[in-house]
């Protein structure tokens, strides 16, 4: 009896003993867990300071330390809510939806654990959005924008994700760290932000001239700032990836391993593809792409930071940088302004986050880090879960955030944007009195007065331009105009040539002036002159000087070629020789009066009223009748060239009035 009691004793010690050793491993794992999880939720929340210095130093001078008062203002009023009732809705209680509310206002106890952890997240998600609207939203707006993320969208998401009976994670969604839940839900919050709230005045102009937009983007005041923050980010992401695991026992070490490592992977391959994609668009390279491109491989990474392979993490990170570029050259288009680029880093590589664990999970990798037959990976499956989530978050958040937002557009006065002299002379002026540079003070505080002379500039180039291009149009319209003219009107050429050759052989002493009774037949009186011409070439002379009359026509005119008669001048005092003869015989003899003014008279100087080339029978000559190229008679050797008429069709001016 005795030896029984003592076996019995002996196991009931042994239970016991097993029993405490399990409970004390089982406090020590979850003190270790817990370590681990504080930890992380640390390393999350110096990605705070990581936001500030990549915001300030993305921005203006002149906006630094509202976006820092920002930041700050973020944490506190994120706190606050998140103790209140941030943490209730999104516990593992309620129904798939959110949760029941059972705590509120939660005592201190094991749950604060979790609060103190899932507060850095909500803190993170509820900063996004400060970036995209630095430098024109008030305030007040904004505040109201960042609490309603940080009290009521972050929790929903979470408890949608993370909780063990929100619909999402009931049915496979794998977010593991929350590109969605965090990253996406902030990217679309600043994306309708922005878009109600407009542009800076200084970022796109309407160029009149080219009839196009211009981007003007504001250059960061201080890259150096930039790289400390996105250096701090990338530090504090291990907290982000890594923490979600909430512990290290178990098999816990390995997922966070794979994490740590999967996110170095990824940024790391982003980076290198900006960089060479840099090399490649025009602009060249940037460093404030290179720097915004590794966090958007950290966000691409961060859904399947535990579940994807090291291939999948390599081809995330490579599929982040061009998207991000694109998206941000994108929103320029589209005229959205985005200081920090925190739509296309956090918004588009949040979904593509969100996409990429259908391709590149590995099933081992699922069962470790969500447990065995949790989710039953199937790409197919897989890829549909994750969309309808992403549209899902999506889209209760930008109908929240502009719901939100419509009111203080339409309702309060003041509105949603500051005043335009306050954001020319900065916020940093409007809210502290001050800047954060003091040297920069005196330049800042007549911004108002550079931005006058820019658009007067701007104005006076146009006018310019306009005016050079009037100018321009006015000599084409007078270059054809001109053409127009030469084409319609006569060619007076001829004329003018014809009368200085007549002038190089006239006498150089001028000839008395005519009598007024004597009509306008001139007569040049000269020595007598025997000009000799073989009977049997008579009528052939005097076709030759009909010739060389039409071929110099022709030559001045420029129509028939450019060859000029050999001899002019022995062609005229010929031709002045036959009309002497011609008037002589006609003096002296009677003859057909009308055959010869018929065939004497030129077409273009007919009497009016009579047919070209033609004149009335029994017409009489005087001295008031053309006969400066009678054609077809016939002269004697001796000539009398007392008595010369000009030509009328070399010599205009000595035109004979008509027959009447």
């Amino acid at each position: 009896m005795s030896n029984i009691n003592t076996t019995y004793i002996e196991n009931q010690i042994n239970a016991a003993i097993a029993a405490h050793l399990q409970n004390e491993d089982h406090v020590r794992s979850r003190a270790v867990d817990a370590l681990w999880a504080l930890l992380a939720a640390t390393l999350v929340f110096v990605m705070q300071l990581g936001f500030g210095l990549l915001e300030a130093g993305s921005i203006q001078s002149i906006n630094s330390q509202s976006i820092l008062f920002k930041n700050l203002l973020d944490v506190a009023i994120v706190t606050l809510g998140w103790w209140a009732f941030g943490f209730s809705i999104a516990a593992n209680t309620g129904n798939g939806f959110s949760g029941d509310g059972s705590n509120v206002f939660a005592y201190p106890g094991e749950e604060y654990i979790d609060m103190f952890f899932s507060w850095t997240f909500a803190a993170t998600s509820a900063t996004i959005v400060s970036g995209a609207v630095s430098g024109r939203m008030r305030l007040r707006s904004y505040l109201c924008v960042s609490t309603m993320l940080g009290w009521i969208i972050f929790p929903l998401f979470s408890h949608w994700a993370w909780a063990d009976n929100g619909w999402l994670y009931e049915r496979g969604f794998i977010d593991f760290a929350g590109s969605g839940v965090v990253h996406l839900g902030g990217g679309v919050a600043a994306l309708v932000a922005s878009c109600f709230t407009g542009p800076r005045a200084i970022r796109f102009e309407y160029n009149t001239v080219e009839e196009r937009w211009i981007d003007y983007k504001p250059r960061g005041h201080s890259i150096m700032m930039s790289f400390l923050g996105t250096m701090l980010l990338w530090f504090g992401w291990f907290g982000f990836n890594a923490g979600s695991t909430l512990g290290v026992t178990g098999e816990n070490y390995i997922v966070s391993a794979t994490c740590l490592f999967n996110t170095s992977l990824a940024t790391s391959s982003s980076v290198i593809g900006m960089t060479l994609l840099g090399f490649t668009i025009p602009g060249g390279l940037s460093m404030s792409d290179v720097l915004n491109s590794a966090l958007a491989g950290l966000v691409a990474i961060t859904a399947g930071c535990a579940t994807m392979t090291a291939w999948g993490s390599l081809l995330a990170g490579l599929f982040a940088a061009p998207l991000y570029k694109a998206s941000s050259l994108f929103m320029a288009k589209l005229r959205i302004d985005d200081p920090v680029d925190a739509i296309s880093v956090h918004g588009t590589c949040g979904i593509l986050g969100l996409l990429l664990p259908a391709f590149f999970s590995d099933q081992v990798l699922i069962d470790r880090a969500y447990g065995d037959g949790q989710i039953e990976f199937n790409v197919g499956d897989q890829l549909g879960i994750q969309i309808a989530g992403m549209i899902a978050m999506s889209a209760f958040t930008g109908f929240f955030v502009a719901g939100v937002l419509i009111p203080w557009v339409y309702c309060i006065p003041g509105g949603i944007r500051i005043s335009e002299r306050d954001e020319l002379v900065g916020q940093d002026f409007e809210y502290f009195g001050g800047y954060a540079y003091p040297d920069w003070e005196e330049t800042v505080r007549n911004a108002h007065v550079h931005n006058e002379r820019r658009a007067e500039v701007k104005i006076r180039k146009e006018l310019q331009a306009i005016a050079k291009s009037q100018r321009r149009e006015e000599r084409r319209r007078r270059r054809s105009g001109s053409r127009i003219r030469k084409e319609s009107q006569p060619d007076m050429d001829v004329f003018k040539n014809s009368n200085k050759k007549m002038q190089a052989f006239q006498p150089t002493t001028n000839p008395p002036p005519p009598p007024r009774d004597k009509g306008v037949a001139f007569l040049r009186t000269s020595s007598h002159s025997k000009i000799t011409t073989p009977k049997h070439k008579e009528k052939k002379g005097l076709d030759d000087s009909q010739e060389a009359i039409q071929r110099q026509t022709s030559t001045s005119d420029g129509k028939t070629g450019s060859k000029k008669p050999t001899s002019v001048a022995e062609e005229i005092l010929k031709i002045e020789a036959m009309i002497a003869s011609l008037r002589a015989k006609i003096k002296g003899q009677s003859m057909d009066y009308s055959s010869v003014i018929r065939n004497g008279i030129p077409p273009s100087h007919s009497p009016p009223g009579e047919p070209s080339g033609s004149s009335p029978r029994g017409t009489k000559f005087d001295n008031h009748t053309n006969t400066s190229e009678l054609r077809g008679a016939k002269f004697d050797n001796h000539t009398n060239t007392s008595e010369v008429i000009p030509n009328p069709s070399l010599t205009p001016h000595l035109h004979s009035r008509p027959h009447h």
